[in-house]
Order: C-alpha cells, then structure tokens, then sequence
C-alpha cells in the first residue's frame, strides 16, 4: 500500500473524525516557533504533514493510533505549536494530531489539578485563580501553549523563581501516555519515571492528561526597575532571588539595548543601563522599595494586577522568550540563545563574553530557584545573526568561557538540553512505547538502524 493509499484508507476507516484538509490549514499546523533560528528556518520550511486530524477525546485519539499503526501511517503530535525547535513540524509527513480539543479540567482538589494534555495554559491559569491558585511554572507564551506541550518540549517560565523548571520534584505528580501499538496501551506514570517524557518532544509516547501541584495566587504588581551599572542590577536580583520574605514571581535582567525593544510599554531608560523586570506582591511593596534604594536603583513603571487586567498588557509576555518575540517586531535580524552561567562568575563570564562579541549579543538573564542547590541563572541573550558559522563561533565563544549551551538551533533531541546524548530511559520507552517508530520520526539519531 502506498503512503497516499494508507492516508485514504486511515480517513475511510475513521470518518466521524475532525479531518483537516485544507492546504493552508495544513501548512500553519505543521509549524511551530522554528522561525526563531534562522538556521532551521531552511531545514523545516518546506516540511509539512499530508493531514491533520483533531481528535475530541481519548477513544477517538486510541482509535486514531491503532489505526495508524495498522497502516504504517507516521504521526506527529501538537498542542499550541509555540516550541521552538521544531518539534512539532513533521519531517516525514503523515498525520499531525493536534491535542488542542482535549481540554477537560478533570478535577482540582487541596491544591493539585488534573487536566487534559490539550488544554492552553492561560485557559488553565484562568480556571484555577477561579480558585485561589495559579500554576507553579508557566512560560511567556502561556496564550497560546497547552500544558502538555510544556512538559514535552519546555523546560522553565514564570514562577521559578520560586518553583524552579517545570521538571522540578513535586510540580508534575504523575501523568498518562498512550503508546503507539496496534492495542494501545494507557501508561500513567509517577516520580522520576514520569522525567522519562519530559523535553522528548513527544518522541516515545502522546501525553493524555498531567497531574500538576499548584501555588498560592496572588494579585501581582508588575515592575520595570532602572540601574546605573550591571553590576548594580545584579546585585539586586541575587539580593531579591534570597529575600525570602519578598513574594516574587518573576525576576530578570536586560541591556538598555534588548529592553529598547518593549516599545508597547511607556518607559524611558538611559542608554547604557540595565532594565530589571519583576513581579512582586502588593504587600511587599515597601521592602521593594527599600532593597531598590539599598542598591542605587530607581522604578521606571509600575502596574497593579486590576490595571493589567483592565489593558491587557502584562510584562509576563515581554520575559523569558517573549523578550525575542518582542524584539523581532522590529527587527527581523535577531535570534536568541539559552545558556547557563556560571553561578559565582556571571557578571565575570558576561564582560568577558562582551568584550569579543560586544552589541552582537545583548544581555537576558533569568533567575530560577533549584531547591536546596544554588540558584540556576539562565539567559535567553538576543544575537544579531549574520551567518551560520558567525552563530556557531558565538557558541563556541560563549562555551570557551564556561557559559553552557542549551542549543536552540537543532531539531535533533540529543542536542538540546540532553546534552548529546538521550538516557537509556529514553531509549527504552521509546522502543516499548513506539517499536515501529511512528512517532515524530527523524528527531532521533540514536534509535538503532
């Protein structure tokens, strides 16, 4: 049977399902966020799925993968496409199920919620401040990106300051994974077994539903903070990350140039001085205040949580990966890094990494709390691209000063966060989970054969 045949067949055996044919259609959901680099952009741009289908529930997504098996037909699973990676774009065509109908709140109970894998995650924030809680890790692109593909190609976000990265003991208590077999099987998964499908871009298994613990809500302020030097700035966020009376959400540091680019928001900074970005509680307002003026900082704007709800405008979509977006609204020549400093040498590894590369990397840094080890401080530094070898040479240069590098660049799992090589977890689920390789194939380079 041919592949054009088996796609015939599978829409025959399946009508009642939601089909979707239309080319354009098509083509917008078998794209994520890849555009970010613009050395995947000539990799993926010409990869698209033969269908997409958008399964209701979970009997119609069983359905859909026996049958799928049955005909050899190769599937790739999506939720709000908002990755950037590419790991969600269909190499090999076939079928993109796209979760995004399998939304159900199953339940919410003492602070832990159970919720469908499709569901978008501000639409989960939303429902669970209904309730006095919010989520414990939530990315910039909350709008848009469903909590399961947060799991399966994420990693940390607003809240872990407090929380640490969706990963962390505690915050993800179990989930449930179909596998890819003629009789699918239901797999749900607790501790550290679960870590086995997180950041794996849904290579070994269709996450169906997260049990995720939750936080306390609060009503949070939202501040722009001004400093003279760097070293000002990030006095003041190491002093703030260990303030363990302050309530903070959200914690990170930018170059006058890179904050030049939140043109939405009203604010004037001098040039040559360094943004600060916060979240903070209303009842810590005047330890803020006092921390600010200990370390020569001045506040450049202000909101309350009622005036973000009443004009939309948040600065939780201006951190994290939001801080390119932002930039790329108006100049289309940026791209990004992830990186890691080195905790007792970060203000030396960025003048170091400055003084060769100077306003061709513009400075992010992010805080996240790790539980009892040393804080994580993470970067999401703007790069003004010119061509693929200046882009690896910034890595390199970067690396050379004992900055890691999380690569952004490569759709390929074993080079991301795994550091180049997957764990035999990995490799074990996905030969027991997907033993014909069906799943999102062409993003692992060490399956056998």
């Amino acid at each position: 049977m041919t592949s054009s045949e088996a796609l015939s067949a599978l829409q025959a055996r399946l009508p009642e399902l939601d089909w979707i044919t239309s080319k354009v259609h098509i083509k917008r959901l078998s794209r994520d966020f890849y555009w970010f680099s613009p050395m995947l952009v000539p990799q993926l741009a010409d990869k698209l799925a033969d269908l997409v289908v958008k399964p209701r529930n979970e009997a119609e997504l069983v359905a859909l993968v026996s049958a799928c098996v049955e005909l050899g037909v190769v599937m790739t699973v999506r939720g709000g496409g908002t990755g950037n990676y590419g790991q969600a774009v269909p190499l090999e065509g076939g079928v993109v199920i796209d979760m995004t109908a399998c939304t159900e709140l199953q339940w919410l109970c003492d602070g832990l919620v159970r919720v469908q894998a499709g569901m978008k995650i501000g639409e989960l924030e939303t429902l669970v401040r209904e309730r006095r809680w919010e989520l414990r890790c939530m990315p910039s692109t909350y709008r848009a990106a469903s909590i399961g593909g947060l799991f399966a190609g994420g990693f940390g976000g607003i809240g872990s300051i407090n929380y640490g990265p969706v990963s962390t003991s505690g915050t993800v208590q179990a989930i449930r994974v179909l596998t890819i077999e003629a009789t699918p099987r239901v797999l749900e998964l607790r501790g550290e077994e679960l870590l086995t499908y997180h950041h794996t871009y849904g290579t070994n298994g269709i996450l169906l539903d997260l049990e995720l613990a939750l936080a306390p809500a609060r009503d949070w302020d939202e501040y722009l903070l001004d400093f003279a030097s760097i070293e000002a700035a990030y006095g003041f966020c190491r002093t703030l990350l260990d303030a363990a009376g302050i309530e903070k959400r959200e914690l990170s540091l930018y170059d006058s140039k890179a904050a030049s680019y939140f043109r939405d928001i009203r604010f004037e900074q001098p040039a040559g001085h360094f943004l600060v970005m916060a979240l903070v509680a209303p009842h810590n307002r005047q330890p803020l205040a006092e921390l600010l003026a200990e370390h020569g900082g001045s506040q450049l704007w202000m909101q309350t949580f009622a005036q973000m709800q009443a004009s939309g405008l948040t600065l939780m979509e201006h951190c994290w990966n939001h801080s390119t977006l932002q930039a790329l609204k108006h100049d289309k020549s940026f791209t990004n890094l992830q990186t890691n400093y080195a905790i007792d040498r970060v203000l030396e590894q960025l003048a170091e990494l400055n003084a060769l590369v100077g306003d061709e990397v513009l400075t992010h840094l992010e805080f996240i709390r790790l539980g009892n080890q040393q804080p994580l401080i993470t970067g999401l530094p703007l790069v003004r691209y010119s061509t693929d070898e200046r882009l690896n040479e910034i890595m390199a240069l970067h690396q050379s000063l004992g900055i890691k590098i999380n690569n952004s660049h490569t759709f390929m799992l074993e080079d991301g966060k795994h550091g180049g090589t997957l764990s035999p977890a990995i490799l074990a689920s996905k030969a027991a989970n997907d033993p014909h390789s069906l799943l999102n194939p062409g993003k692992m380079r060490s399956l056998p054969g």
